[in-house]
C-alpha cells in the first residue's frame, strides 16, 4: 500500500518530534509533502532533512491547505492554531491528526467538531499518554474484575517549575496553563482508567506565593463518573517535594477486593488488605504513546476502526478542562453534559 502523502503544519518543536517519528517509524507509511511554519530557519532544516523544495515549504497554514495535495493533514502548533488549521485542511478534503488540546476555546473546538461531522473526515486528537504499558494493565485490572469493582481513582501530577521558564516561558504566563497545558492529559486518563465520563466536576485552583506563573500553577479537583466511579485529581506544577512529573504521574484505583498503584516506568503494585504486595512489569504493547496514536490512525485512513482519542470522543475531555476553568472561578459544582448540549 502506498505510503500516505502528510502535509505538516509545525515543523519544530513538537512538531519536529513527529516528524522524527514519521521519518524513523513509518517511513514506508508516511510520506511529509510539505510543511508550514511561521520560522524560515525551521522551514529550511525541514526542508533539507526531508529532500523538499522551496514550493513545498509555506509560512502560511492556510496557503498550505489550499495548495498541497496530502492523504491527511498533522498538526502541530500552539492550541490556538490548532481549530483555524483543522478546519482548513478539513474544508480542503483533508483528514486531520491533531496536538491536544484540541483549541484554546470550548467554541473553537466546537467548531472544529462541527466541521468533522459534517465532511465526515477522520480527525484524531493526541492523547499519547494512555498508551503506557502499566496504563493498559490497570484497565485490563479493571475490565477482567480481578479486583473486583472499581470505587474511585486519585492521579497525581507534580512537577517542580518554580523556576521562571522552567515549563516554557509561555506556559508561565498563560492563563489556566496547568489546565490547559497540563490537566488536559490528567483528565483524559481518568476518564480512561474509570471506564466512565464525567457527570459532575468540582473544584478549586490557585497559586501559591512561591510560584513562578502568573495564573494557577495548582488545583485539587474531584469528579463523579456515569459509571458509579469517582476521582480525585491533584495538579501541582510548583511542587518542591515528591515529584510525579511527565510520564511518572502516580495513578491509585481503589478497588473492592484491593487497590491498584503506578507511576513512572511499568511497575504495576496490587495491595490487598492483610497481604503482601505484590509488584511486577506490566506486559508490554507493540506501539507506545505517539507511536500507537500514529499506528491507530493510519489503520484508521486505511478502512479500520476510528481512533479511540478521535474528536467526537476527546470532547469529553476538553469539556473537563473548561468545567475546570470554571469552577475555579466560580467556585460551582459543573455539570459536563452542559457543555455538550448543543453537539451531535
Amino acid at each position: 500500500m502506498a505510503a500516505k502523502r502528510c502535509l505538516m503544519i509545525g515543523g519544530g518543536g513538537m512538531a519536529g518530534g513527529w516528524i522524527s517519528n514519521f521519518t524513523q517509524h513509518f517511513a514506508d507509511r508516511i510520506e511529509v509533502v510539505a510543511v508550514a511554519d511561521v520560522s524560515d530557519d525551521v522551514l529550511a532544516r525541514q526542508g533539507a532533512a526531508l529532500g523538499l523544495g522551496d514550493d513545498a515549504l509555506y509560512t502560511d497554514f492556510a496557503e498550505a491547505c489550499a495548495s498541497v495535495e496530502a492523504d491527511f493533514c498533522g498538526i502541530a502548533v500552539p492550541p490556538q492554531f490548532h481549530a483555524p488549521a483543522a478546519i482548513a485542511a478539513m474544508r480542503a478534503g483533508m483528514p486531520v491528526l491533531s496536538e491536544k488540546p484540541i483549541a484554546d476555546t470550548l467554541e473553537a473546538a466546537k467548531e472544529m467538531l462541527s466541521v468533522a461531522n459534517e465532511t465526515g473526515l477522520p480527525c484524531g486528537i493526541i492523547q499519547n499518554y494512555r498508551y503506557a504499558p502499566n496504563k493498559q494493565e490497570l484497565v485490563a485490572i479493571r475490565d477482567e474484575g480481578r479486583l473486583g469493582r472499581l470505587q474511585h481513582i486519585v492521579g497525581r501530577y507534580a512537577c517542580d517549575y518554580r523556576k521562571p521558564a522552567s515549563w516554557g516561558a509561555w506556559r508561565h504566563t498563560m492563563e489556566f496553563g496547568l489546565l490547559f497545558e497540563g490537566s488536559v492529559h490528567h483528565f483524559d486518563m481518568l476518564r480512561f482508567l474509570s471506564g466512565g465520563d464525567c457527570e459532575t466536576l468540582v473544584g478549586f485552583g490557585w497559586d501559591p506565593e512561591w510560584s513562578s506563573f502568573e495564573h494557577f500553577s495548582s488545583g485539587i479537583y474531584a469528579m463523579r463518573m456515569d459509571n458509579g466511579v469517582h476521582a480525585v485529581y491533584e495538579g501541582n506544577s510548583s511542587a518542591a517535594g515528591i515529584m510525579n512529573c511527565w510520564n511518572s504521574e502516580h495513578y491509585r484505583a481503589e478497588f473492592e477486593e484491593g487497590c491498584v498503584e503506578i507511576a513512572g516506568g511499568d511497575t504495576v503494585t496490587i495491595h490487598r488488605a492483610g497481604q503482601e504486595s505484590e509488584s511486577y512489569e506490566a506486559p508490554s504493547i507493540p506501539w507506545h504513546a505517539h507511536l500507537h496514536l500514529f499506528d491507530e490512525y493510519l489503520n484508521w485512513l486505511d478502512g479500520g476502526p476510528p481512533s479511540v482519542t478521535r474528536i467526537q470522543d476527546n470532547i469529553k475531555s476538553y469539556a473537563l478542562v473548561i468545567a475546570a476553568m470554571e469552577t475555579t472561578t466560580d467556585g460551582q459544582p459543573k455539570r459536563i453534559a452542559d457543555y455538550l448540549i448543543d453537539i451531535s
